[in-house]
């Protein structure tokens, strides 16, 4: 079987202390504060995003990859008030080997509390559980010594490309 199947509407995924959820307009002012921040996106391929518009054209961006099953994007939220605290989810989708890739970014003032992790667990356990994934990989930058630190506590190591990846199954 190589067809994956991939949800029409994201459903919310719940951890101890943080939630996966739908991004949606609300969420604008929080999104922008972490796609602003230069510190924040250093480690990615795109520049800080320079107005709230542009936020406006990711959600857009996020409901079409959605609704065309390449993207399943979440904001993350602590699960004690809900404020929004990062993004994570699963793109670049390869049916045959049922393998999908991880990206995340997380909100400055969140860093070194163990979200991310958590947030990383939550979807693993949704990629292999719901979806039936076999592989998840990460594209980390090598200077990124914090984000490899906690993939590898993940259980991702690296692949010899450059990516770090977490064999969830036998591939068969």
């Amino acid at each position: 079987m190589n067809e994956l199947h991939l949800p029409a509407a994201l459903p919310v995924l719940q951890g101890k202390h943080v939630a996966l959820r739908p991004m949606g307009e609300q969420d604008a002012a929080a999104l922008f504060a972490i796609y602003a921040d230069p510190l924040v996106m250093r480690y990615t391929d795109e520049d800080p995003f320079p107005d709230l518009a542009t936020v406006g054209q990711m959600l857009a961006s996020v409901r079409r990859l959605l609704a065309s099953g390449q993207s399943l994007e979440w904001a993350i939220v602590l699960a004690d008030g809900g404020e929004l605290i990062g993004t994570c989810g699963l793109h670049s989708f390869d049916a045959a080997g049922r393998a999908a890739q991880v990206g995340c970014l997380l909100r400055r003032s969140a860093w070194g509390r163990g979200h991310m992790a958590e947030a990383l667990a939550v979807l693993t356990a949704y990629a292999t559980g719901v979806l039936g994934l076999h592989a998840l990989l990460a594209d980390v930058a090598p200077e990124n010594a914090r984000a490899r630190r906690m993939f590898e506590r993940l259980g991702y190591r690296e692949d010899g490309s450059g990516l770090l990846r977490i064999g969830l199954r036998p591939q068969s």
